[in-house]
């Protein structure tokens, strides 16, 4: 599958700010970094509005998913209320019928039974620029309200950020049937064989100069 991966806001755009001035553009791009990084060792394709903090219209961000001709857009955020007392994972689809209702179902689900907030459910909106004007199926995450003093708190935490993280990537895969792998098993890889050791150390130390710095020779 090839996902579009939309960090909201950034650059001349903060979007919402917590109380201790935490910028949701900022907080966003952390989590989504990590989920594209995830989705790609899972052998997902994965475009990005962005890759840093820079501003980028809605219009470009729809267009760039359908110009790549994506398969499912993302986008990430985080909610605002003058109600500062206001919690809550919420996720937005353009109406009952996408093809990601049930995906937006289990993302709040997900996410708010992994860091302990309310589950908002699944809202409906034609309003939202990336809803309406993507070609594949949308939907956006409001992951919690950054105007909640405990949630700008917990976002400090690199464990709650990679929690988040996790969190929307597991929800992702199961989608299109993959998993998270992580089994600690290292690899190797050989490259050739030799009688003369003198060949081997010349392999060894091509390989070095290309930039494999833990390349050894072994015997068998």
């Amino acid at each position: 599958m090839k996902w579009y991966l939309d960090f909201g806001h950034g650059g001349k755009d903060p979007g919402a700010v917590g109380q201790k001035q935490t910028k949701e553009s900022e907080i966003v791009l952390k989590i989504g970094l990590e989920v594209k990084n995830t989705l790609e060792q899972a052998l997902e394709k994965v475009i990005t509005t962005r890759e840093d903090d820079k501003y980028y219209s809605l219009d470009y961000r729809s267009t760039k998913a359908n110009k790549n001709n994506c398969d499912y857009f993302i986008s990430i955020h985080m909610n605002s209320s003058t109600n500062k007392t206001a919690k809550g994972c919420e996720v937005w689809v353009y109406d009952k019928t996408s093809k990601l209702y049930n995906l937006a179902n289990n993302l709040s689900t997900n996410i708010s039974n992994k860091i302990n907030t309310p589950n908002r459910g699944i809202k409906i909106s034609k309003e939202f620029s990336v809803l309406r004007k993507t070609t594949m199926p949308a939907l956006l995450i409001e992951i919690d309200f950054i105007s909640n003093p405990l949630v700008e708190n917990n976002l400090k935490s690199p464990k709650y950020i990679k929690d988040i993280a996790d969190t929307i990537s597991s929800t992702l895969l199961s989608f299109v049937n993959k998993s998270i792998t992580n089994d600690d098993i290292f690899y190797r890889v050989c490259i050739g064989a030799f009688n003369d050791k003198n060949n081997a150390i010349k392999l060894k130390n091509k390989a070095i100069s290309k930039g494999f710095k833990d390349t050894y020779i072994t015997t068998k």
